[in-house]
């Protein structure tokens, strides 16, 4: 597994980088393919925020738990990371035995056949259509926040290319491009 540690505001012990580094082994087990894990962590007062990402295959687990301590908030995001990955490879199994792909699987019933509800599967209960307008990402924040929504689908003027800009917890601004391989 290869793992990046970044902190902010302290550098982490060397049995904090243990630590995170003998958690997050269990995950190559559980996946059976090398994994590349993105931990982030950071100290804001007397609080302690742990980040973490796992990218297998293209897929993508993140978790984020904040606590007084490393360690506490590290088990926590670990525990929400392992809930996860158990979600989505029950999923990835019920689909895979149905014969369905889980990528272009149906998600909307064939007209006729009454929907089977599956606790596992989102339900969407609203589709929404809209005109994308060319804007600047500084425009796209101004709707945002004009329409008190916490994210923004546009098409980027400077890129011609459909970007969501979203506020973040700390009320700054993201913005998600798409990445073409």
């Amino acid at each position: 597994m290869d793992i990046q540690m970044k902190a902010k505001h302290f550098t982490p012990s060397e049995n904090q980088i243990n630590y995170a580094t003998k958690k997050l082994s269990k995950f190559d087990k559980l996946i059976n393919q090398e994994l590349e894990a993105q931990v982030s962590c950071s100290r804001i007062k007397d609080q302690e925020r742990v980040e973490i990402t796992i990218i297998a295959s293209g897929y993508r687990l993140r978790a984020e738990m904040v606590a007084p301590d490393f360690y506490i908030a590290f088990d926590a995001a670990v525990d929400i990371l392992e809930r996860q990955l158990n979600k989505y490879k029950t999923r990835w199994n019920n689909k895979r035995k149905s014969g369905e792909s889980i990528r272009t699987g149906a998600w909307l019933p064939e007209e006729g056949a009454e929907a089977e509800k599956d606790a596992e599967d989102p339900e969407i209960i609203r589709v929404k259509r809209f005109a994308l307008k060319p804007i600047s990402p500084e425009e796209a924040v101004m709707e945002m926040e004009m329409l008190d929504h916490t994210f923004y689908m546009f098409l980027n003027a400077l890129t011609d290319e459909v970007n969501v800009v979203y506020r973040r917890n700390d009320g700054k601004y993201g913005l998600i491009e798409p990445e073409l391989n």
